[in-house]
């Protein structure tokens, strides 16, 4: 056994990412990582009943290169005696047309593929309809690309959530169905999923795209993250994974208390007994503000979360929101992006779009 796969394996159980009869979507682009990991799960398929569906986007990024990679993963698949879903997407286009960078088209568009097959198989298969049976997607990022997240949000001004970096599991809502999202990989180092593939001889394709300082995050992983080794601390990736994973620790701890306050100050109810609208999340006044400035903050955070205000929420917004928060006076209003407002007036603090 590989160092990649003892370590992808106690990954897996130490997080409790796999179970037993799992149906798991492997999003592999046919690099180094996503074919590391689709040859561990393989391995495991047969040891806990599993069933992998690998699914491959082509973004047609880097036109012959694509293809490459396409037929790469196919007849990877086929040699593995697995069914592949390819999805072929025009990524530059579609991120012309949604107003956002390539980078975030591909995602988008890796994404939506993926919950796309997600549901496909859920409702074709004999899956069971209950909570938790869904399939799981596994996407393949490395401890190496937890250390340059977390130094990546450092750079930008993060928060203290933001240093937690990448979580070993995530849900995603899609309509009335949620599906999970595991990282299987994220304590093994690339140094070590690059030996796996040598030695098990499985070629992956090079993106080239990867070694060019186009975007940040190469420029981090290519040029800062190796001066800092040279210059100050050769152990700084081992250090910015571990920062992760005590912020997420306590990044946990403080969810739950903001959780628990939530439930207990949200209002459900207008003054004539009728239900809020799902457009509007209401408060109690008073609690919120008796509340600490870090669960207030991540209060405010949940309620513009649910009406789908989810980020661009700046420290200077928060600040506004506080002082009329804290102070009893006349009805008060603050601006938030993208149309959204908070309102605090006769005891009960309102976040609704305009």
């Amino acid at each position: 056994m590989s160092r990649a796969s003892d370590q992808i394996r106690k990954t897996i159980a130490k997080h409790n990412l796999i179970e037993k009869g799992d149906h798991i979507i492997l999003g592999l682009s046919g690099g180094p990582d996503s074919v590391c990991l689709f040859d561990v799960l393989m391995e495991l398929a047969e040891e806990m009943n599993l069933t992998i569906h690998p699914v491959h986007i082509n973004h047609k990024f880097r036109p012959g290169a694509a293809e490459r990679d396409q037929k790469y993963v196919e007849d990877l698949c086929k040699s593995y005696g697995v069914p592949s879903q390819s999805y072929v997407i025009d990524c530059n286009a579609l991120a012309e047309e949604l107003g956002m960078t390539s980078e975030e088209a591909g995602r988008k568009a890796r994404y939506d593929a993926f919950f796309e097959w997600a549901d496909t198989i859920y409702s074709k298969t004999v899956l069971s309809p209950e909570p938790g049976c869904a399939p799981k997607i596994a996407v393949a990022q490395n401890a190496d690309d937890q250390a340059e997240t977390v130094l990546f949000r450092i750079l930008r001004g993060t928060g203290t959530d933001g240093l937690a970096g990448i979580a070993y599991e995530r849900e995603e809502r899609r309509g009335d169905r949620s599906f999970k999202v595991i990282r299987p990989l994220l304590d093994t180092w690339r140094v070590d999923i690059e030996a796996h593939c040598r030695e098990k001889n499985l070629n992956p394709v090079i993106d080239h795209t990867n070694n060019e300082e186009i975007y940040s995050r190469n420029k981090i992983r290519l040029d800062l993250l190796p001066h800092i080794e040279e210059k100050y601390n050769s152990n700084i990736k081992e250090g910015l994974v571990r920062l992760a994973g005590i912020a997420a620790v306590d990044r946990e701890y403080i969810w739950k208390e903001t959780e628990e306050a939530y439930s207990s100050l949200r209002v459900m109810k207008d003054s004539a007994g009728m239900p809020f609208g799902s457009e509007k999340i209401v408060l109690e006044r008073e609690g919120l503000a008796q509340c600490h400035e870090a669960i207030r903050h991540r209060l405010i955070f949940k309620a513009f979360g649910e009406i789908g205000l989810e980020k661009d929420i700046t420290a200077e917004r928060l600040e506004a929101a506080d002082n009329i928060i804290e102070k009893i006076q006349s009805k008060k209003t603050v601006e938030f992006p993208h149309g959204y407002k908070m309102t605090v007036g006769k005891g009960r603090v309102t976040f609704e779009r305009r």
